[in-house]
Order: C-alpha cells, then structure tokens, then sequence
C-alpha cells in the first residue's frame, strides 16, 4: 500500500484506538519504543509534551510507514507566537504541517485552515455543536473529536436525523471497561492518554515491553468493542480500497 491520503486513512481506521503522548513523567524513548513493539502504526504526539518541538520534526523520519499526529493543536498563528512565551515548545500549524500526517485539536479548526489541508493532511477539529461538526466536515475534516466522560454528544452526532454522517473520535475517560460504551455511543475510533494506560506504573522502573503490553491490550479491547457495534468493519486489513470505503459507516471524503 502506498503512502497515500486514503492509505493512512485506512491505517488510522483499522488501529480504532490511538495512543496519545501528553503531558506525563514518562521517558519518551520508552513510550516511543513500547508503541513500535505492540505494532502501534499511528500515534498522536500533543503539543503538551515540553519536548514537542524537538521529537515532532523527527518521527517521520523515524516512522515513516507510520501515521503521526501532533495534538493540541492552535488554529491561529498569533494566539500561538503569544502563547509561546509561556510554552516554547508549541507551534503553528503551518510550522507543523511539513513534520506530520494529520492535525488534532480540542478545539474548532476555521474552513480556511480545513481547506487548505483537506487534500494533504487528517484533520481531527473538536466541536461542541452539531452544526460546527457538519461545517467542518463540509470544509475537510477526516473526522471530529468529541470529548468524554460523557458521551451523550457524540450520541447526538449519530442521532437517526443524522445518518450517521459523522465519523467520530472520542478521547476523554476511555478506559478498557468503557470501550463498548465509546463505541456504542457511535464512535468510529477512540483514544487515550498514555498516562491513563500506565496509571500505577512507576517512571523509574517502567520498560518498553510494559507500554507494548498495555498499548496492546487497548488496540484489541477496541476493535473487538467496534466490532460488536459496526460488524463491517471486521478484517477490514483484509480488504481492498473499494471494499473499505464501502464498508465505512460514516462519510469519508476520499470515496
């Protein structure tokens, strides 16, 4: 499979959960390593990390088969070079733009931004109204971010006078007993902090085989609790292009 658009799609639909490098006490070359050994091909690198500006330019070269997003991401270039005062690591998404596959943010990303990248990027703009969600997709989002614990909006973004256009991706309070519920709520794909995966383990003695382990567990508690809800969507590593996007319950703009 080449390294196209739809391909990473597909590699970001087939993973259902996605780790997400926050803010922790955590060695980065171990969380890196322990996302490679569980076989992990998409990650979310937030901008809340201290190191962001120095480890994002980097993981493509890295992991170049891979999918890399940067999250906590700002749609706005001057709220940014402000805000750098205080957070020298974060950056502009232009800046970002050349180091990464996609883009995630809890907030809403302008159409201007959406448009620019529709035809490059994955864009994964929060939203907080059922219109925001559908102006955004309209404009190019991949999929939206909705926002745990509670999952009653994402439930209104699948509401029947919907047809389910939405993908959804949901983070927030998604723990492995909460998967059947994330994505009975409507969710196509889920993800969590890796500190909420290594809750309880020690920085100083955690090993890369632990993260590969925990990573692990919550990729297939994922895909097993998607599978109960959208059972076409089951071996879709199996199946051809066609077949994929054929299979997929919500709007994608790449059929």
């Amino acid at each position: 499979m080449t390294n196209t658009l739809l391909a990473k799609y597909r590699k970001v639909v087939e993973q259902t959960f996605i780790p997400i490098f926050a803010k922790d006490n955590y060695d980065t070359e171990i969380l890196l390593k322990g996302c490679e050994l569980a076989g992990a091909k998409v990650i979310e690198y937030t901008l809340r990390r201290d190191d962001a500006d120095k480890v994002i330019p980097t993981l493509k070269e890295r992991y170049y088969d891979n999918v890399v997003f940067v999250g906590s991401t700002l749609d706005d270039d001057m709220i940014v070079q402000q805000m750098k005062e205080k957070y020298p690591q974060i950056m502009t998404i232009d800046e970002l733009a050349p180091y990464v596959d996609g883009f995630v943010s809890m907030l809403p990303y302008t159409d201007e931004t959406l448009e620019k990248y529709r035809n490059t990027h994955i864009s994964i703009p929060a939203a907080e109204t059922s219109g925001e969600a559908f102006r955004q997709m309209k404009s190019g989002a991949a999929f939206i971010k909705t926002c745990g614990p509670d999952f009653s909006f994402s439930k209104t973004l699948h509401a029947v006078p919907t047809f389910n256009y939405c993908p959804t991706f949901i983070t927030g309070g998604v723990n492995r007993e909460r998967m059947d519920e994330a994505f009975e709520a409507g969710n196509i794909l889920c993800a969590a902090g890796l500190e909420l995966l290594l809750k309880g383990e020690k920085p100083e003695k955690l090993t890369a085989e632990r993260v590969a382990e925990l990573v692990s567990l919550y990729i297939n508690a994922a895909k097993e609790a998607r599978e109960k809800v959208y059972p076409n969507l089951k071996d879709i590593e199996n199946m051809s292009d066609e077949e994929f996007l054929n299979a997929l319950p919500n709007y994608c703009r790449l059929r």
